[in-house]
């Protein structure tokens, strides 16, 4: 059997040092295999960002990290940072959840395509630009060939979202990591954009990890779903287990939570939110971390940490439907 294209065991994440020291992702394990697509969910400020961009090797200078992160057999902690940079560009793709801010004002979309491809994909000047233009195709951009020569901020939020998704599979990567990759687009465009994702990912078979907080958008792009809340995983499970029969699959309390909040589709059918917020990690608590929020926790779910044992760290008592 041949290893995933990616492995994350351990992977622990924070800032500060001394008494200072504060961990953000706790103990996070992962793997993906060749093809596969998972998805991270989860409210803001579970970690989820954090934890993709400790994947590419993208935090901040004063952050740290233990653990290991394998990408086809490299254990990525280890390589030096020129070594990192280049491979970030021929094999891990990167879609930002701010395309504005993730493309450079001052040159055309195409230049910033076709800048990829030379750098990491060794192509000339010419076959570069022609390249892009085909990308722009592909990622259903029209008449490519004129908007290759505009500026970021002369397209719509949604075209601009297509030319960084043109950027991240230039060069073919092995591993496509898209965070929150419809943020601030509309409806119809959300749809659009994730269409397009799971299309690439399908036609390169590269492995997918989708950072998103909206359960909708995973149903038909994603093969497997890791519910985060607090810097843990909390529950790992098939997209046919979270779905299926109106969520009866979800064990833990905080996945059944997040179904329950979400829009069911039916005219005025009420939404039922999550009380309370995320708990900050100054605050992370012994136990279980969902607790103060979770209608089932007792006293013994705050007393000692919470493992997570075939999937799950902890399970709703009642069966049956979510809510």
């Amino acid at each position: 059997m041949s290893a995933p294209r990616l492995t994350v065991e351990g992977l622990q994440v924070g800032f500060g040092d001394g008494a200072s020291r504060q961990r953000i992702i706790d103990g996070l394990d992962l793997r993906i295999e060749d093809g596969e697509a998972v998805a991270l969910v989860g409210e803001s400020g579970c970690g989820k960002s954090l934890t993709a961009r400790a994947i590419a090797g993208l935090l901040p200078p004063h952050a740290w990290t233990e653990g290991r992160v394998v990408l086809g057999g490299l254990d990525l902690n280890t390589l030096p940072p020129a070594r990192l940079r280049a491979l970030r560009g021929e094999e891990i793709g990167f879609i930002f959840q701010d395309p504005i801010s993730a493309l450079n004002p001052l040159f055309t979309v195409g230049e910033q395509i076709a800048e990829r491809l030379r750098w990491h994909g060794g192509l000339g000047r010419r076959a570069a630009w022609a390249r892009a233009v085909a990308l722009m195709e592909e990622v259903g951009i029209p008449d490519a060939a004129a908007r290759a020569r505009v500026y970021p901020h002369q397209l719509s939020g949604g075209m601009r979202q297509r030319i960084v998704i043109a950027i991240a599979i230039a060069c073919d990567p092995s591993l496509l990591i898209a965070d929150e990759p419809t943020t601030a687009l509309d409806v119809t465009t959300q749809a659009q954009i994730m269409a397009l994702i799971a299309a690439s990912q399908r036609a390169r078979r590269m492995a997918l990890l989708l950072i998103t907080h909206d359960l909708a958008l995973v149903a038909q792009a994603v093969d497997r779903v890791l519910v985060m809340y607090a810097g843990q995983i909390v529950e790992a499970l098939d997209v046919e287990a979270l779905y299926g029969e109106s969520g009866a699959g979800a064990k833990h309390p905080y996945t059944r939570a997040l179904l329950c909040a979400s829009p069911s589709g039916v005219p005025g059918a009420p939404l039922k939110g999550i009380p309370g917020a995320v708990v900050t990690p100054a605050r992370y608590p012994v136990g279980c971390r969902f607790a103060d929020r979770c209608r089932w926790a007792d006293d013994d779910c705050r007393r000692a940490p919470i493992p997570l044992v075939d999937g799950v760290r902890c399970e709703a008592p009642d069966g049956g439907a979510p809510c």
